[in-house]
């Protein structure tokens, strides 16, 4: 944002910005503001004490940044408050909880506690996309998720489904099944995928995969966000709101194992938050936690929360999480120290 005024004016405006933590630039009468949603709600409701004009123009630059999570029967707003997305993986090789969700029964449950601890939306993962993971056929992927979808679906009838899948044909039966949600771990970078998102409208989930795409670190965070330009392009050449589209820079998703790229990934949130779509955050657990300090998987769980609301601060709103209950206290906590 630009502001123009007199030498008094810019006075008072500086003492405003520093107060409230703003990122600006003075130049002469004139001053560049980088602020975030919440740092802008604090200049709209101290602006009349301190200035004589009205804040019309700053609420409208408010609304035009509030960014919305929309698909088939939800809607949420995620401007500031973060959202959370519950992982059900159906799987008996995923790297956290891999041989833990095979009974309906207990998952029915565990859907019930964690709809009470705070999750709006839960996610099927019917295969494993761990590092040097043995790929499955569709067959045996749909097998997997296919009873669940129905049971959860007749026990909780407005619950909030996504699918994990990068399978053609697995993902136009889970659309067939009312899947509102598609999470593709390639981005829908196949024709087939691209015309089930023209043909039934779900909200999507499109990720940066780094074993599929090459990685610079030289100029990677710009690379990444030329990436996720490209990919809502397409996607909304296929009739979708970009409050309909979630981007997910791909952590741990990489042929260069170390952690330079992890972390730029996770840096680059800010960066992409420009987009003004939904970004999701899915480190959870995830390995890059044992690359710093030599944790097995059932330690991960507090740096995954560190850095998991350093990625909140720097714009991420939708959180891919194993462990609901904390990640609800965490973003409590940030709350408090807004």
């Amino acid at each position: 944002m630009d502001f123009y005024g007199t030498s008094h004016e810019i006075k008072k405006l500086v003492v405003l910005l520093v107060e409230e933590k703003a990122q600006f630039r003075v130049r002469g009468n004139e001053i560049s503001v980088v602020a975030t949603t919440a740092i802008l709600k604090q200049l709209i409701s101290k602006w009349p004490a301190v200035f004589e004009t009205d804040t019309k123009i700053l609420r409208s630059i408010l609304q035009d940044s509030r960014v919305f999570f929309k698909g088939n029967n939800f809607s949420f707003d995620v401007t500031t408050d973060p959202l959370i997305y519950s992982i059900l993986n159906i799987t008996p090789d995923s790297f956290y909880d891999g041989g833990v969700n095979t009974d309906i029964e207990m998952v029915l449950r565990k859907i019930e506690k964690e709809k009470q601890a705070g999750a709006s939306i839960f996610e099927l993962g019917g295969k494993s996309s761990k590092p040097n993971f043995a790929d499955i056929s569709a067959e045996e992927e749909w097998a997997r998720i296919a009873p669940y979808i129905k049971e959860i679906k007749k026990s909780f009838p407005d619950i909030i489904l996504a699918l994990d899948s990068n399978t053609d044909d697995v993902i136009e039966r889970a659309l067939n099944e009312g899947i509102q949600i598609i999470n593709d771990i390639d981005g829908f970078e196949s024709e087939r995928k691209l015309e089930l998102v023209s043909e039934y409208h779900p909200a999507v989930v499109t990720m940066f995969n780094g074993r599929n795409n090459p990685e610079n670190s030289q100029t990677f965070q710009k690379d990444l966000k030329k990436y996720f330009m490209n990919s809502i392009a397409k996607l909304s050449e296929c009739g979708l709101d970009m409050s309909s589209i979630v981007i997910d820079p791909g952590v741990g998703f990489s042929n260069v194992r170390v952690l330079k790229f992890d972390l730029l990934k996770m840096k680059a949130i800010e960066l992409l938050s420009e987009l003004n779509v939904p970004l999701m955050i899915a480190i959870s657990r995830k390995s890059f936690t044992s690359k710093l300090f030599d944790l097995k998987e059932d330690e991960r769980l507090i740096p995954t929360l560190l850095f998991e609301s350093c990625m909140v601060r720097a714009g991420g709103r939708i959180l891919r999480v194993h462990d609901v209950k904390e990640t609800k206290e965490m973003i409590e906590i940030l709350k408090i120290f807004k």
